[in-house]
């Protein structure tokens, strides 16, 4: 049996379980984590702040570690794209602008979670990036 003609997607999907079952795990640690944190600030969420600057200290251990094995392709969709991809959210930023908060803590939660999520992420990729090259 042949292929019907007509256009092709090109789109390949090989890991999309991993990425869905580490999605749900994800969003649950996220909602963990925005119900421990909770709003100290007024109606701003610091939650969201937490949630992205350790999830982006985690993306960072994951990048510096030496997955480079077909194998390890179902791991990096798992706990990368599928968990840390739900539990940092950095969409959500945006709700400190629309949801009524204080535009000061809008503004800085932005402001930390970029700042302190990329000074995270390189954090991370430094610890295991260079424990793993000098063994």
């Amino acid at each position: 049996m042949s292929t019907p003609p007509g256009p092709r997607l090109g789109l390949e999907l090989p890991y999309w379980r991993e990425v869905l079952v580490g999605g749900a795990l994800g969003t649950i640690a996220r909602l963990v984590v925005d119900a421990l944190v909770g709003a100290p600030f007024g109606t701003w969420d610091a939650g969201v702040v937490v949630a992205n600057v350790t999830g982006a200290f985690l993306l960072g251990i994951l990048a510096g570690l030496p997955l480079d094995s077909p194998g390890h392709a179902r791991w990096r969709a798992f706990a990368g794209t599928g968990i840390l991809g739900a539990y940092t959210t950095f969409s959500a930023l945006t709700l400190g602008f629309v949801d009524g908060s204080p535009t000061p803590y809008a503004v800085w939660g932005v402001i930390a979670s970029l700042t302190l999520g990329v000074a995270a992420a390189w954090s991370g990729f430094a610890l295991t990036h260079g424990r793993t090259r000098s063994q």
